[in-house]
């Protein structure tokens, strides 16, 4: 698959099974069509809501009806940045490491802020002729310091990652998630292979992702001193890859260009 979005790539190193990169999406006019094609697509499951629609208005046989079902449609909560953030490192993530994920997070809401089962990004991925859980944190952050503080605390990018890494309670929700929403499709045996793959490593083959949106200048140290922190914390055949995508706009702009307001 061609990519979308391109990035250069102003950092990156490695310490043990941990490797951190900076990339930065510099080309304004690829990174708005980036935004108002893959994102957009990934954060309103546009095809499932097209099909929904259709059925809807199929049932809306007078005015009133018609009425009640705009309201419907019209009734979702707005949406927030962080939302933006986490659908453009999935997006980038796909492309350039080849992580699938079997699920769209809109089908999964039943109220707003609802989440997938004990991290942001679920999905799997073939590595060296392996298949592997792709597991992942996103941040999004406009805060000026390097490193931001979502990278600390108890709710902070570090403290997740290790939680995803050695949480067999957080694994197991995450792998029945999966299986049922692999089975009966293209995803099946993908899927049977990561698990395999899993649970014959003892829990350790898994693929880790923690990803930081930012808008500001590209800055080794927004991630170097946390990837050396985890690094011993973390065994082969675990690999956790940290990444900060510095976009070319104002993080405060990114809903309106997906939503189609921002010039």
């Amino acid at each position: 698959m061609p990519l979308t979005i391109s990035a250069s790539e102003p950092f990156h190193s490695s310490h043990g099974v941990v490797n951190w990169h900076g990339f930065f999406l510099a080309n304004r006019e690829e990174f708005k069509r980036f935004l108002e094609g893959p994102v957009k697509e990934r954060l309103r499951d546009i095809e499932n809501e097209a099909a929904f629609e259709a059925e809807m208005l199929a049932l809306a046989s007078t005015g009133m009806a018609k009425e009640t079902l705009r309201a419907l449609l019209d009734s979702s909560p707005a949406r927030e940045a962080w939302e933006v953030g986490e659908a453009i490192a999935e997006c980038f993530i796909q492309e350039h490491y080849g992580v699938v994920w079997p699920w769209n997070a809109e089908r999964d809401k039943r109220t707003p802020r609802a989440s997938l089962p004990g991290a942001d990004l679920v999905g799997l991925m073939e590595e060296d002729g392996e298949a592997y859980l792709a597991l992942g944190e996103v941040k999004t952050s406009n805060d000026p310091r390097r490193p931001p503080q979502v990278m600390y605390g108890r709710t902070g990018m570090a403290h997740q990652i290790d939680n995803l890494a050695g949480g067999l309670a957080i694994q197991f929700a995450i792998l029945k998630y999966l299986n049922v929403r692999c089975k009966n499709t293209n995803y099946w045996p993908l899927f049977q292979r990561a698990a395999e793959n899993y649970l014959r490593s003892g829990g350790k083959a898994i693929r880790l992702f923690g990803s930081l949106v930012r808008d500001t200048e590209a800055d080794e140290g927004d991630l170097r001193a946390r990837a050396i922190a985890l690094a011993p914390r973390l065994s082969s055949p675990t690999r956790l890859r940290l990444i900060a995508l510095y976009l070319p706009e104002s993080i405060d702009n990114l809903v309106g260009f997906v939503e189609g307001g921002a010039g």
